[in-house]
């Protein structure tokens, strides 16, 4: 990643490895517009200390993202967000399974 003044670290936890990786998969081909001022960057983890259930690995969806501004990371964190929101909400209206 490149260095910019404003750092945000986002870790979205899903039931399943395979959901996580479903929603890296769909959201990750997206390119940056301006990557100069922003860039994301996505990632699935295997655990996170603080999880609830350390026992599921690759179940964490990790982005981490850099903007020249706090509006440039405000504009670009919400575009991933609704990115995010349309994956979870497929996931759901598809009834995929949960394990």
């Amino acid at each position: 990643m490149t260095t910019h003044d404003h750092h945000l670290t986002l870790t979205i936890p899903f039931s399943t490895p395979r959901q996580a990786q479903i929603a890296y998969n769909a959201i990750s081909p997206d390119p940056q517009l301006k990557p100069d001022q922003f860039t994301q960057m996505l990632s699935v983890s295997d655990t996170i200390a603080s999880c609830d259930e350390p026992n599921n690995p690759g179940r964490i969806l990790v982005a981490e993202f850099e903007a020249e501004s706090e509006r440039v990371l405000r504009v670009g964190v919400n575009g991933f967000l609704e990115s995010l929101g349309v994956v979870v909400g497929c996931l759901k209206d598809l009834d995929y399974p949960s394990s």
